[in-house]
């Protein structure tokens, strides 16, 4: 634009110099000879009338010239006023690209928000927000750092990782009976043991672990045959699943308090292991954390303990529970089915829900008190406990499943409660009691109960 204006403007001056040029040619200012002092006379004359004329046309120069000037000027000014109106044109086309620019950020910005005002959530939790994209060469630097951080290493008796601030043992690769793990590997604490680190050893007794190990992982110690003992750390909190599965020879074991579950098979098929203690701030033992576990001597379960998962103590038969938990809230299927050596069961008011079978078969059950809060006796829940004697179900049970009591011998007196609407197949079958009421309104069927229900046995 600023080209075509100045290129009019030049050619403006050049015509109009041409004119000029033309016009003192014609007057004989330019290429005039010198002439005598008459013919100069005469000449001086002829300019001044020529100058008088000028004056007499209000202007410097005749009229032919004047309109050739006015006609340059003309176009000057036409210039200019193109030049001015294309300027106020281009600027006003970026002050919209400007405004739309910002009216679409503001529109994005806004539909980026979750609620109005409020600032974008990356900014307070993510400082990189405020930083410029790394490069391909500075991601790679990073990257190439970050594995820099951590080195795969060994000697003589283990697999490790070193970290800058602590070392996490992978693999045993020694040949001890007995073992003390250490609690500094290259100057760095160990903190860690991996998932199978000591897994099918076939010469460990006796293992202890250090007061630095926080964390061990997934079936650390599965499968070694010959592992009768392991001292675990006091700082230790979390145990992997399976981490003892199957370790069929180890007898005692103390947990640490700061554990807070038992994971799932930590301890299956331990089927000698006696000795076992378990804090009172543990609040989940999961599916099959003792399955088989015959030989456990445990007397009672962790107060804290509010889940205990599918056959978590299956079979558990030497387990003499004399203490069970105020916060339980749901047990399991098949939970304690054959822990034959438990003799009272105390289910408090926080229990929701049971799942079939959970004390199937726990025939030293002698006390059973279910206390309001539970509303479902699930299918085979007591079968076979055939030392109950009695039982009282609470109001806020609506139905009871089938089998729930089937084979239970010794139950000579049973109370439902108006509220239960619904009794399953068999569910008191082989049972000695003769009486029973229940609501008139409950459904119930042939095979309920050990005789047959009629009118006098409605309330």
């Amino acid at each position: 634009m600023q080209k075509l204006f100045w290129g009019m403007v030049a050619g403006c001056t050049i015509a109009f110099g041409i004119l000029l040029y033309i016009y003192f040619n014609n007057t004989g200012v330019i290429g005039a000879e010198p002439e005598t002092s008459t013919e100069l006379a005469s000449e001086t004359e002829a300019v001044t009338e020529t100058e008088d004329e000028l004056a007499a046309n209000d202007g410097e120069f005749p009229s032919d010239i004047q309109s050739m000037i006015a006609d340059s000027q003309s176009k000057y000014a036409d210039a200019m006023s193109v030049f001015e109106d294309e300027s106020e044109a281009a600027a006003s086309g970026e002050q919209e690209e400007a405004n739309t620019t910002q009216s679409t950020t503001a529109t994005t910005t806004g539909n980026d928000r979750k609620t109005n005002g409020a600032v974008d959530e990356n900014r307070n939790d993510n400082h990189a927000y405020f930083l410029e994209n790394p490069t391909e060469e500075e991601s790679q630097s990073e990257e190439s750092s970050a594995v820099q951080e951590s080195e795969n290493k060994k000697d003589d008796e283990y697999e490790y990782i070193l970290y800058p601030d602590h070392a996490a043992i992978r693999k045993y690769v020694g040949s001890e009976a007995a073992l003390d793990v250490p609690d500094i590997i290259d100057g760095q604490p160990v903190t860690e043991i991996m998932d199978s680190a000591f897994a099918s050893s076939k010469t460990l007794v006796r293992v202890s672990l250090p007061d630095s190990v926080q964390k061990i992982g997934k079936n650390v110690f599965k499968s070694s045959e010959l592992l009768v003992e392991v001292s675990l750390p006091d700082n230790l909190t979390e145990i992997g699943e399976g981490a003892f599965d199957s370790c069929s020879k180890l007898a005692r074991i103390n947990i640490p308090d700061g554990v807070t579950a038992i994971g799932r098979k930590t301890f299956n098929e331990c089927s000698e292991l006696r000795a076992i203690s378990l804090p009172d701030d543990i609040v989940t033992i999961e599916d099959q954390a003792f399955y088989n576990c015959a030989k456990m001597e445990l007397t009672k379960l962790p107060s804290a303990l509010k889940t205990v998962g599918k056959e978590a103590f299956y079979d558990c038969a030497s387990m003499a529970l004399t203490k069970w938990p105020g916060e339980l809230e749901v047990l399991g299927e098949s939970a304690f089915e054959g822990c034959t050596a438990i003799e009272e069961v105390r289910l408090p008011s926080t229990m929701r829900r049971m799942l079939p079978g959970t004390f199937t078969g726990c025939t030293g059950i002698t006390a059973l008190t279910i206390r309001s809060g539970i509303e479902a006796i699930p299918e085979s829940a007591f079968s076979g406990c055939t030392g109950i004697t009695e039982l009282t179900i609470p109001r806020s049970v609506l139905s009871i499943g089938d089998n729930a009591f089937n084979g239970c011998t010794a139950l000579a007196s049973v109370t439902i409660p108006k509220n239960t609407i619904s009794i399953g197949a068999s569910a008191f079958a082989g049972c000695s009691f003769t009486d029973v009421t229940i609501n008139k309104k409950c459904s119930y069927q042939e095979s309920s109960f050990p005789f047959t229900i009629t009118e006098d046995n409605y309330y």
